[in-house]
């Protein structure tokens, strides 16, 4: 086991009550690298658009059928090939006294079929969001306590635009 590629960085993103709300979190390349040295995944690894029809009708089946694939494919060298990145997140609680909460955001590829994507071995986790706690119902409601909602909202929505561009270097790095 390469412990290397489990060792999570943290950083403060908001102070709020005298607490400190952290994002955990680790490199994308390794989580993508971890994905791709898995030989029961890459087995079933698709890489190339598939026009699925139905009775005669456009099928949308996995991702490799819909337009952007195809779209993303006649975009790039012949000798290259598409690596779609999902990234997910769910509120989970993460002590055995269920008084902790975070966003965990997990990572896979959509070159895995649907079916195998389901599996353990098929994700990534890549980080935890925090869930940010207000000290009474009277807060939870006030306009202030809905800005740093929103202000953390943004924060992911940042997260998000940084893996986008991300994908682009990788992209590069790829080909």
């Amino acid at each position: 086991m390469n412990i290397s590629q489990l060792s999570y960085s943290k950083y403060c993103i908001l102070v709020h009550n005298n607490r400190e709300y952290f994002i955990n979190y680790r490199p994308i390349k390794n989580c993508i690298e971890i994905l791709l040295s898995n030989s029961e995944i890459l087995q079933y690894f698709i890489f190339k658009y598939e026009n699925k029809k139905h009775q005669g009708e456009k099928s949308y089946a996995e991702q490799n059928s819909g337009n952007w694939w195809k779209y993303a494919e006649a975009s790039i060298p012949s000798s290259a090939c598409i690596l779609s990145l999902i990234l997910y997140s769910d509120a989970t609680t993460t002590d055995t006294l269920g008084k902790s909460s975070l966003h965990p955001i997990y990572i896979s590829l959509g070159n895995i079929p649907t079916w195998r994507r389901n599996k353990e071995d098929a994700k990534q986790l890549l980080g935890y969001f925090p869930i940010l706690f207000a000290k009474n119902e009277k807060e939870k409601t006030s306009p202030e306590f809905k800005k740093l909602i929103l202000y953390l909202k943004m924060k992911m929505e940042s997260i998000t635009k940084l893996i986008t561009e991300l994908s682009g270097f990788f992209r590069k790095y790829l080909l």
